[in-house]
């Protein structure tokens, strides 16, 4: 976390996977290297498109 930002940091760096979808826009979304999960509102989620070089 930035000490600069404090609580306003981001907590995760993506990119992430997500495993599960609940009702009301809750996501279950997973770090791709590591095993750690979280519920997110999906209002904080982006869309991530890769480019192809």
């Amino acid at each position: 976390k930035s000490r600069y930002l404090g609580k306003w940091s981001y907590n995760w760096e993506g990119p992430f996977v997500v495993e599960q979808v609940y009702t009301k826009n809750a996501y279950v979304i997973k770090e791709m290297n590591s095993n750690i999960s979280k519920v997110i509102n999906g209002k904080y989620l982006k869309y991530f498109h890769q480019r192809e070089e």
